[in-house]
């Protein structure tokens, strides 16, 4: 009886796949000197109580703990989050990992470096850089033909 029981239980109940939250990127921008992160999270919750409600942004020795609040069922899987890092200098590593409230937090999903400037402040810069050597060397030609 007992074992009719137990597979009678097994049968009817559908099981929980449990899927860990996977910081799928993070796409640094900069905004007037400050430095923004979209952190794109991907996680499949099976239940109403099993959602992403934390991030962790490591930058060298500082963690910064984001509480996301309730992420809504929906069918979309994969959710961004965006983060303010403040001004930063240099090109700092930075780790980013999520945490569900099932199945705790997931590996260190991305890691990378932060660009001090932007791509397109620093594509200016060596446009910039380029022209002034060719004005000089032009003008360096010149001054010797003389």
């Amino acid at each position: 009886m007992f074992l009719i029981v137990v597979l009678a239980s097994t049968a009817i109940s559908s099981p929980v796949l449990a899927v860990v939250p996977e910081v799928r990127n993070v796409v640094p921008y900069d905004v007037s000197g400050s430095t923004y992160l979209n952190i794109t999270v991907y996680h499949t919750p099976e239940i109403a109580d099993h959602y992403v409600d934390m991030v962790d942004v490591t930058m060298g020795s500082n963690t910064t703990t984001l509480t996301i609040g309730v992420q809504s069922l929906t069918p979309q899987d994969t959710f961004t989050i965006p983060y303010d890092l403040g001004p930063t200098q240099g090109t700092p590593s930075i780790t980013v990992r999520a945490r569900c409230v099932l199945n705790g937090w997931s590996t260190v999903n991305w890691s990378g470096t932060v660009p001090e400037y932007s791509l397109p402040v620093l594509l200016m810069a060596l446009a910039l850089a380029s022209a002034s050597t060719v004005f000089l060397h032009r003008k360096n030609k010149r001054t010797c033909k003389s």
